[in-house]
Formats: structure tokens, C-alpha cells, sequence
């Protein structure tokens, strides 16, 4: 873990994605990606926020710029030659949702983020959080990044790769500060549908912090002193999409600036309920928005702790 006295930054890795959402018939194109929403819930707590997600040749200039815009810096990856990631998102009238990933995984790997993609200036920042990608870059990037910075890094997992892969997943844990897994990939990577005796295994691994996430619950927090449920406020959902990542960006970000983990849970709990409010992104770049054009020093949600 990173002890200088830098001015905490983080730099948030992972995939940038366009997203068809259909809803009651009618498509919406925008962009997705949990790289993006770890950093536009970031974004609420820190000013140095950075993305590092490689996108194709198809992806617009202005669709960065939007993000850029946001008060994101977005790194450089290597060229790629292919299509951007490219999700369609169906919604049926109970508010459950389809996933169809439209290039398929070989596709999907291709646009996941390996060492040969982070510049020595995307590293300088002081934490590092790495959201799910494919299974092979994941295991690629976390003992490179071991090695390459003194940034805390902060891991997160996706839950389809789990089963079969248990032991390459446990191995990876040492290369991380803060483990960041959903219920499900905890459940599925541990063994075990007990979060507590989950956590434990996932500390022995070797993360020194670990974070489950439980949706309306909140989350079960393991450090060296204890193990504790930090419950959540309940509102209804509109797209639960990204909600898990705007939680791992708001956590990391605020326990780069100091906060404690019970603090930082808070912090990443409040930013799921702003991604949760609307479809896609919508809600929280609305919220990056408003702050970019509202005069300096006025209060936002953000810094007001509204959510």
C-alpha cells in the first residue's frame, strides 16, 4: 500500500462499452462500462480520476470527449483494430434484464486491458482499481502491477469466470490491497454461502482488506481487527446496471483520501444509489454534469452527501 505523501488519485482499469439499451421497443445507444462507472462515482469523491479502457476504431471522438468532460482523464491503451466492446441490454416490464455480448468473449478479451497498456504516467496515481475484464488479462495484470507500483490496488472480479478457475482467482489475491467481490463471486470463489467464513478465506488468500458487496444489504467488511456487516439505506432501483462498480469506484476513491473502511462504504454505497436512479450511466454523468457547470464552490450531491 502506497505511503508517500502524494495527493490521492486514482486510476480506474477495466472496459469501456456501447450499450443498446431496448426498452419497452425502443433502442438507446450510450456508452457503458464498468471502467466508467467506478470513475464517474469516483469522480464524486476525488478530482485526480483517471480511466484507462481500450476502445476500437469505431468509437466517436466525441463520446470521449463526454467523459473527458466529466473530469475523467482518460490513458492512452495500445491501438486496437476491432470493434469497441458492444453490449445489447433488454429490459422486460418487471425491470429484469438481458445481457447479450454482441462480439463474443475472444472479442471481449481483446479489449480488456493487459500490462502492455499502462503508460508510467497512468501509474503514477495512488490507488488502482482493477474492475472485471476477461479472466486471461486479470490474471496478466495483477502480479505485473505488484511489481510496477507502490499504488494501493483494488480488485474486483467478474462472476461468469469463477467456476472451474477457483484456485487462479485465489493466487491472484496477494497482488491486491482491498478485494472488492460481489455476493455471488464470493460465494462461488470461497466455497461457502457464509460471507464471514467467505471473507476469512479470501484474507488468508492474501487481501488485506476485503469488501463483499450484498446489493440492498450493504456489505460484509473483513480487516485484520474485525469482520462486520455495514448495512445500506433500501430505495427501489431502476437499472441496477453498474451499481457494484460505482460502489468499488466511490470506495477506493474515498479510502485513498483517507477514509476508513466503514467510511469509504458509506461513500460507495451512496454513489450505487445515484447509478441505480436511472438506465445506464445516465444518472450519475448527469450528476458529473451538473457539477462541471454549477459555479465554483457551489454545493452538489456529491459534496453535500445528498443521494
Amino acid at each position: 500500500m502506497r505511503e508517500d505523501a502524494a495527493a490521492p488519485s486514482l486510476l480506474c482499469v477495466g472496459n469501456l462499452t456501447i450499450d443498446d439499451s431496448v426498452i419497452d421497443g425502443v433502442t438507446t445507444t450510450a456508452l457503458g462500462g464498468d471502467a466508467l462507472f467506478a470513475a464517474l462515482a469516483a469522480r464524486r469523491v476525488l478530482d485526480d480520476v483517471r480511466m484507462l479502457a481500450p476502445v476500437g476504431t469505431d468509437l466517436p471522438a466525441a463520446l470521449l470527449q463526454d467523459v473527458a468532460d466529466a473530469g475523467i482523464r482518460v490513458e492512452s491503451a495500445r491501438p486496437r483494430d476491432g470493434r469497441t466492446v458492444r453490449n445489447r441490454v433488454t429490459y422486460a416490464a418487471d425491470g429484469t434484464r438481458t445481457w447479450d455480448l454482441l462480439d463474443g468473449e475472444d472479442a471481449f478479451d481483446a479489449m480488456s486491458v493487459y500490462p502492455d497498456d499502462v503508460t508510467p504516467a497512468a501509474l503514477t496515481a495512488t490507488g488502482v482499481l482493477v474492475s472485471a475484464m476477461s479472466l486471461r488479462s486479470q490474471l496478466a495484470l495483477g502480479p505485473w502491477l505488484r511489481t510496477a507500483t507502490a499504488a494501493t490496488v483494488y480488485l474486483d472480479l467478474q462472476e461468469d469466470y469463477v467456476a472451474g478457475n477457483e484456485d487462479a482467482l485465489l493466487a491472484l489475491l496477494p497482488t491486491c490491497d482491498v478485494f472488492l467481490p460481489s455476493e455471488v463471486e464470493a460465494v462461488a470463489l470461497a466455497g461457502t454461502d457464509d460471507l464471514v467464513a467467505a471473507a476469512a478465506v479470501f484474507r488468508a488468500a492474501g487481501a488485506d482488506l476485503v469488501v463483499i458487496k450484498t446489493a440492498e444489504r450493504g456489505c460484509v467488511l473483513a480487516t485484520a481487527d474485525r469482520t462486520l456487516v455495514v448495512p445500506t439505506d433500501v430505495v427501489t432501483a431502476v437499472d441496477a446496471t453498474g451499481a457494484g462498480d460505482a460502489f468499488c469506484g466511490a470506495f477506493a476513491a474515498a479510502h485513498q483520501t483517507g477514509a476508513d473502511p466503514v467510511t469509504a462504504a458509506h461513500v460507495g454505497a451512496a454513489a450505487a444509489r445515484v447509478a441505480i436512479s436511472a438506465h445506464g450511466v445516465t444518472a450519475l454523468l448527469a450528476e458529473r454534469t451538473a457539477a462541471a457547470a454549477a459555479p465554483s464552490g457551489a454545493p452538489t450531491a456529491a459534496t453535500t452527501g445528498a443521494a
